[in-house]
């Protein structure tokens, strides 16, 4: 059996945009201020998925669904969910469960380290939001979602949690479960967050492209030693910059197809710190929520890009 890859195209960029429009409500009520930046990124970020769905979406081959990989795929998503799931209950740490998870699937089942690390964004949905049966039906359209768009919007920082959100989105609304509350950060906290975002984003793309560590690796270490430290360190505080900190790694796993050097990744990183504080109010316990800021993040940098090179005159008359 085969899908369209217009399927897969428009489940993932919908769920940007409904990110995207949450955020520049709250900036509209709360942060007047940033309305007119996030525009433009918001622009960047339509630009990209335009880019993508004439390239890798339209006049391409169908997803072929019932074949023996994509069964794989989708069961290898839902053990990554439920093993991360397990951590995050056991260990009472979302950033651990998800960490360990990447870090083991890198080195021990690496033919399927990419799936097993989506699920685990799944896996970070608080126990809190979600029941079983709740929980499961969020692992089982991740879990399509994954096989779905597996050819598309690769190499872009965080796809893999925007489909973790895909169905934790979908699975809260239609079993009327009720988001958690969001948080509200002071001035201080606000600028660590964001002094960790571009950290935590340019480190994991360094170790995943210049140590070749590749992105799983690079990612789920940086969460493991954020989940470790961070809360040791700032105590209060520490649990909300190991999640900014893992989340940002998300930004770091895009791939060398996407961006050629560090630079990129310090402006989505600085990005992905604003609008996880701009989007705090809003799908509290959802897991895939930080993947998805940071693909929101990658998007409008290299949409931008794309639109600043468009604006380039081919030569120069001297």
């Amino acid at each position: 059996m085969k899908v369209s890859r217009t399927v897969g195209f428009t489940l993932l960029a919908a769920f940007v945009c409904i990110l995207f429009a949450t955020t520049l409500y709250n900036l509209v009520v709360n942060y007047l201020v940033f309305l007119v930046v996030f525009i433009v990124f918001a622009i960047g970020c339509t630009y990209a998925m335009i880019r993508v769905y004439k390239e890798e979406v339209a006049n391409k081959a169908a997803v072929m669904i019932a074949s023996k990989s994509s069964i794989m795929l989708f069961v290898t998503v839902a053990l990554g969910s439920y093993a991360a799931y397990g951590l995050n209950i056991v260990l009472e740490s979302a950033v651990l469960g998800a960490g360990i998870v990447g870090v083991f699937a890198a080195i021990f089942v690496k033919p399927y380290q990419v799936p097993i690390y989506c699920g685990s964004f799944v896996g970070m949905s608080s126990p809190a939001l979600f029941g079983f049966w709740q929980f499961t039906l969020a692992t089982l359209l991740a879990s399509s979602i994954f096989v779905l768009a597996k050819d598309i919007f690769n190499g872009y920082g965080g796809k893999l949690g925007t489909i973790a959100l895909s169905g934790a989105l979908v699975s809260t609304v239609a079993l009327r479960g009720v988001f958690l509350e969001g948080s509200h950060y002071e001035v201080t906290v606000q600028l660590l967050i964001v002094v960790f975002s571009v950290v935590a984003a340019v480190v994991t793309y360094m170790l995943s492209i210049r140590l070749k560590w590749g992105p799983v690796l690079a990612s789920g270490a940086i969460g493991v030693l954020a989940g470790l430290l961070l809360p040791l360190i700032f105590s209060e505080q520490g649990t909300t910059y190991a999640v900014v900190v893992i989340g940002a790694s998300f930004v770091g796993m895009s791939g060398t197809n996407r961006f050629e050097d560090e630079v990129p990744m310090f402006v989505a990183g600085i990005l992905f710190g604003l609008i996880f504080i701009f989007s705090a109010p809003y799908f509290g316990g959802a897991g895939g929520k930080l993947g998805t800021i940071a693909f929101m993040s990658v998007l409008s940098v290299k949409g931008l890009m794309y639109i600043f090179r468009n604006m380039r005159p081919e030569h120069v008359d001297c």
